[in-house]
Protein backbone atom coordinates (compact mmCIF):
# COMPACT_ATOMS: atom_id res chain seq x y z
CA UNK A 1 0.00 0.00 0.00
CA UNK A 2 1.34 3.60 -1.06
CA UNK A 3 2.52 6.18 1.46
CA UNK A 4 0.24 8.42 0.77
CA UNK A 5 -3.05 6.46 1.25
CA UNK A 6 -2.88 7.24 4.98
CA UNK A 7 -2.62 10.22 4.83
CA UNK A 8 -5.23 10.89 2.11
CA UNK A 9 -7.71 13.88 3.01
CA UNK A 10 -11.50 12.00 3.76
CA UNK A 11 -14.36 13.26 1.67
CA UNK A 12 -17.56 12.79 1.15
CA UNK A 13 -18.18 12.65 -2.79
CA UNK A 14 -16.76 14.01 -5.50
CA UNK A 15 -18.29 15.62 -8.27
CA UNK A 16 -16.90 14.39 -12.13
CA UNK A 17 -17.60 16.52 -15.32
CA UNK A 18 -16.34 16.65 -19.04
CA UNK A 19 -16.51 20.20 -20.58
CA UNK A 20 -16.44 20.81 -24.54
CA UNK A 21 -13.87 23.37 -24.82
CA UNK A 22 -15.12 26.39 -27.06
CA UNK A 23 -13.59 29.49 -28.93
CA UNK A 24 -15.22 32.77 -30.11
CA UNK A 25 -11.88 33.13 -32.50
CA UNK A 26 -10.93 30.78 -35.16
CA UNK A 27 -7.23 30.97 -35.98
CA UNK A 28 -6.47 30.15 -39.72
CA UNK A 29 -2.78 29.91 -39.70
CA UNK A 30 0.45 31.72 -38.12
CA UNK A 31 0.42 35.71 -38.94
CA UNK A 32 -3.16 35.60 -40.17
CA UNK A 33 -5.96 38.27 -38.65
CA UNK A 34 -8.31 35.82 -36.42
CA UNK A 35 -12.11 35.52 -37.53
CA UNK A 36 -14.95 35.84 -35.27
CA UNK A 37 -16.46 32.67 -34.24
CA UNK A 38 -20.14 32.58 -32.87
CA UNK A 39 -20.55 30.16 -29.69
CA UNK A 40 -23.08 28.52 -29.19
CA UNK A 41 -26.42 29.39 -27.45
CA UNK A 42 -26.17 26.73 -24.55
CA UNK A 43 -27.06 28.24 -20.85
CA UNK A 44 -23.67 27.87 -19.33
CA UNK A 45 -21.60 28.42 -16.05
CA UNK A 46 -18.16 29.17 -18.03
CA UNK A 47 -18.04 31.52 -21.24
CA UNK A 48 -15.93 29.25 -23.02
CA UNK A 49 -16.71 25.48 -21.46
CA UNK A 50 -20.39 23.63 -22.12
CA UNK A 51 -20.27 20.70 -19.34
CA UNK A 52 -22.16 17.60 -20.63
CA UNK A 53 -25.21 18.18 -18.29
CA UNK A 54 -25.60 21.91 -19.77
CA UNK A 55 -25.65 20.66 -23.49
CA UNK A 56 -27.87 17.32 -22.91
CA UNK A 57 -30.85 19.13 -24.72
CA UNK A 58 -29.27 21.25 -27.14
CA UNK A 59 -27.33 19.12 -29.27
CA UNK A 60 -27.90 20.94 -31.91
CA UNK A 61 -26.67 24.09 -31.39
CA UNK A 62 -23.36 22.22 -30.11
CA UNK A 63 -23.24 20.47 -33.59
CA UNK A 64 -24.06 23.98 -35.18
CA UNK A 65 -20.67 25.24 -33.28
CA UNK A 66 -18.61 22.91 -34.62
CA UNK A 67 -20.19 22.89 -38.23
CA UNK A 68 -19.20 26.56 -38.19
CA UNK A 69 -15.24 25.33 -37.13
CA UNK A 70 -15.85 22.46 -39.96
CA UNK A 71 -16.62 25.58 -42.56
CA UNK A 72 -13.69 27.79 -41.44
CA UNK A 73 -11.49 25.01 -41.76
CA UNK A 74 -12.50 24.28 -45.26
CA UNK A 75 -12.37 27.84 -46.52
CA UNK A 76 -8.69 27.67 -45.09
CA UNK A 77 -8.15 24.49 -46.52
CA UNK A 78 -7.10 23.28 -43.42
CA UNK A 79 -7.01 19.55 -42.42
CA UNK A 80 -8.08 18.33 -38.98
CA UNK A 81 -5.49 17.75 -37.36
CA UNK A 82 -4.63 21.86 -37.99
CA UNK A 83 -7.72 22.57 -35.79
CA UNK A 84 -7.06 19.76 -33.40
CA UNK A 85 -7.70 22.36 -30.81
CA UNK A 86 -11.09 23.45 -31.84
CA UNK A 87 -12.42 19.84 -30.23
CA UNK A 88 -10.74 19.22 -27.43
CA UNK A 89 -12.44 18.33 -23.94
CA UNK A 90 -11.63 18.18 -20.48
CA UNK A 91 -12.39 16.37 -17.15
CA UNK A 92 -12.68 17.05 -13.92
CA UNK A 93 -13.63 15.61 -10.64
CA UNK A 94 -14.41 18.31 -8.07
CA UNK A 95 -15.97 19.18 -4.20
CA UNK A 96 -16.36 22.78 -4.16
CA UNK A 97 -17.01 22.67 -0.25
CA UNK A 98 -13.93 20.85 0.70
CA UNK A 99 -11.65 22.66 -2.39
CA UNK A 100 -10.52 19.88 -4.00
CA UNK A 101 -10.35 20.18 -7.78
CA UNK A 102 -8.51 17.18 -9.43
CA UNK A 103 -7.74 17.71 -13.23
CA UNK A 104 -6.73 15.89 -15.98
CA UNK A 105 -4.76 17.97 -18.38
CA UNK A 106 -2.96 15.54 -20.79
CA UNK A 107 -6.57 14.07 -21.61
CA UNK A 108 -8.48 16.54 -24.07
CA UNK A 109 -10.46 13.20 -26.20
CA UNK A 110 -13.61 11.24 -24.22
CA UNK A 111 -11.62 8.12 -25.35
CA UNK A 112 -8.72 9.40 -23.28
CA UNK A 113 -10.80 10.01 -20.55
CA UNK A 114 -12.76 7.07 -20.39
CA UNK A 115 -9.72 4.55 -19.37
CA UNK A 116 -9.99 6.45 -16.30
CA UNK A 117 -14.07 6.41 -15.55
CA UNK A 118 -13.96 2.91 -16.82
CA UNK A 119 -11.25 1.54 -14.37
CA UNK A 120 -12.98 3.62 -11.35
CA UNK A 121 -16.28 2.39 -12.62
CA UNK A 122 -15.37 -1.36 -12.02
CA UNK A 123 -14.89 -3.51 -9.18
CA UNK A 124 -11.07 -4.31 -8.87
CA UNK A 125 -9.40 -3.85 -6.06
CA UNK A 126 -5.82 -2.28 -5.44
CA UNK A 127 -4.00 -0.11 -7.35
CA UNK A 128 -6.79 0.52 -10.25
CA UNK A 129 -5.56 2.79 -12.53
CA UNK A 130 -2.05 4.88 -12.75
CA UNK A 131 -0.93 7.37 -15.37
CA UNK A 132 1.22 10.64 -15.76
CA UNK A 133 2.88 12.69 -17.74
CA UNK A 134 5.03 15.96 -17.95
CA UNK A 135 4.18 17.44 -14.68
CA UNK A 136 1.46 15.40 -13.70
CA UNK A 137 0.74 12.18 -12.31
CA UNK A 138 -2.51 9.99 -11.02
CA UNK A 139 -3.43 7.10 -9.29
CA UNK A 140 -6.34 5.94 -7.98
CA UNK A 141 -6.53 2.62 -5.17
CA UNK A 142 -9.71 0.58 -3.87
CA UNK A 143 -9.97 -1.26 -0.94
CA UNK A 144 -13.02 -2.40 0.75
CA UNK A 145 -15.56 0.40 -0.47
CA UNK A 146 -12.99 3.06 -0.54
CA UNK A 147 -11.50 4.67 -3.21
CA UNK A 148 -8.21 6.70 -2.78
CA UNK A 149 -7.20 9.08 -5.26
CA UNK A 150 -3.94 11.22 -5.87
CA UNK A 151 -3.36 13.92 -8.01
CA UNK A 152 0.61 14.66 -8.12
CA UNK A 153 3.38 16.34 -9.71
CA UNK A 154 6.16 14.01 -10.31
CA UNK A 155 8.87 16.17 -11.28
CA UNK A 156 8.44 17.80 -8.20
CA UNK A 157 9.68 17.08 -4.93
CA UNK A 158 8.25 20.34 -3.49
CA UNK A 159 4.64 19.30 -4.24
CA UNK A 160 2.91 16.79 -1.95
CA UNK A 161 -0.28 16.98 -4.38
CA UNK A 162 -4.05 15.87 -3.59
CA UNK A 163 -5.11 12.71 -2.12
CA UNK A 164 -8.57 12.02 -1.04
CA UNK A 165 -10.73 9.23 0.28
CA UNK A 166 -14.46 8.57 -0.21
CA UNK A 167 -17.35 6.11 -0.36
CA UNK A 168 -16.96 4.68 -4.18
CA UNK A 169 -19.75 4.08 -4.74
CA UNK A 170 -21.24 7.28 -5.33
CA UNK A 171 -18.78 8.14 -7.71
CA UNK A 172 -19.21 5.29 -9.37
CA UNK A 173 -22.93 6.18 -9.62
CA UNK A 174 -22.21 9.53 -11.00
CA UNK A 175 -19.34 7.90 -13.23
CA UNK A 176 -22.37 6.20 -14.70
CA UNK A 177 -24.61 9.14 -15.48
CA UNK A 178 -21.69 11.04 -16.80
CA UNK A 179 -20.64 8.48 -18.97
CA UNK A 180 -24.05 7.60 -20.76
CA UNK A 181 -24.57 11.37 -21.41
CA UNK A 182 -21.08 12.37 -22.66
CA UNK A 183 -21.41 8.59 -25.11
CA UNK A 184 -25.07 10.09 -26.17
CA UNK A 185 -23.88 13.61 -27.25
CA UNK A 186 -20.39 12.37 -29.02
CA UNK A 187 -22.58 9.81 -31.02
CA UNK A 188 -24.77 12.89 -31.90
CA UNK A 189 -21.74 15.16 -32.89
CA UNK A 190 -20.18 12.27 -35.14
CA UNK A 191 -23.82 11.63 -37.03
CA UNK A 192 -24.21 15.55 -37.38
CA UNK A 193 -20.37 16.23 -38.42
CA UNK A 194 -18.99 12.95 -39.69
CA UNK A 195 -16.88 10.27 -37.65
CA UNK A 196 -13.77 11.56 -39.21
CA UNK A 197 -14.73 15.22 -37.76
CA UNK A 198 -15.52 14.34 -34.33
CA UNK A 199 -13.60 12.39 -32.69
CA UNK A 200 -15.48 9.94 -30.84
CA UNK A 201 -14.65 6.36 -29.51
CA UNK A 202 -10.78 6.12 -30.32
CA UNK A 203 -10.99 8.05 -33.62
CA UNK A 204 -8.64 10.97 -33.73
CA UNK A 205 -9.22 13.94 -36.08
CA UNK A 206 -6.89 13.66 -38.68
CA UNK A 207 -7.27 13.78 -42.77
CA UNK A 208 -9.64 16.19 -44.27
CA UNK A 209 -13.14 17.50 -44.01
CA UNK A 210 -15.45 15.75 -46.53
CA UNK A 211 -18.29 17.83 -47.94
CA UNK A 212 -20.73 19.05 -45.25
Amino acid sequence: MESWIADARPIDSLEPEIAFHLWDEFHPALHHRPEPLALPEIPRASRLRARTSEVIGHQADLAAYYGRVAALARQHALQLHQVRQYFRMDLRLDNEEADIHLSFPWYDTFSAMDHFLAAVAGNAQGMVYDDQDQGWAVEAWAFDGTLYIRQSDPDSDDEPGQAVALPRAGLQARIASLRERTTTLVAHLAKELGPDVWPGGDAQPAGTFDSR
